[in-house]
């Protein structure tokens, strides 16, 4: 068995090596296509939109705190019931 794995290795690295060259040769990404120019215009519009949408400032839309405290009410008592039943498991094992 180690005979096996002393060839296996080090033809196991070469093959990753090899694999990992190749992959830098080839080509992932492909150029964006050449568009007409009304297109960039388009974006550039859009960009703006989003600028301004982005700078004007919003209420937050997070959770309320009654929101919050009913996750609470229903999270608590989940994982206190996990932590109890892991901690019953290791004390009944015998190993921490």
């Amino acid at each position: 068995m180690s005979r096996m794995s002393s060839v296996l290795m080090p033809v196991a690295s070469v093959v990753v090596m090899v694999m990992g060259a190749l992959s830098m040769l080839s080509s992932c990404f492909l150029p964006a296509p050449a568009g007409p120019a009304s297109e960039s215009l388009a974006l550039r519009g859009t960009a703006a939109a989003a600028a301004l949408a982005s700078a004007v400032p919003l209420p937050a839309e997070a959770f309320s705190e009654k929101e919050q405290y009913q996750f609470g009410l229903v999270f608590i008592p989940f994982f206190l019931v996990f932590y109890v039943a892991a901690l019953v498991r290791m004390f009944t094992l015998g190993k921490l």
